[in-house]
């Protein structure tokens, strides 16, 4: 049950860190100084990372992912 919990988590995790990075991203600060954080390279981060927690959790449900279970097979040719 673990193995489902924790990229739960994760996902919902790495979606609050958008929806921060979202909300901080356009604005400036209350002293007027650019932001310290660079929220876009956060907020791309956390896309990367969603991916691969649904990923991680497609192969938790049985379904192989990779390049050898595509439809053209490993080399595409």
């Amino acid at each position: 049950m673990a193995q489902w919990i924790i990229p739960v988590i994760a996902l919902f995790v790495f979606l609050g860190l958008i929806v921060q990075a979202n909300r901080k991203m356009g604005g400036v600060r209350k002293d007027g100084r650019p932001n310290q954080v660079p929220w876009g390279l956060v907020m791309v981060f956390c896309a990367l990372g969603i991916f691969v927690t649904m990923v991680h959790m497609i192969n938790l449900a049985g379904f192989e992912t990779g390049p050898e279970h595509s439809l053209m097979g490993r080399f595409g040719g």
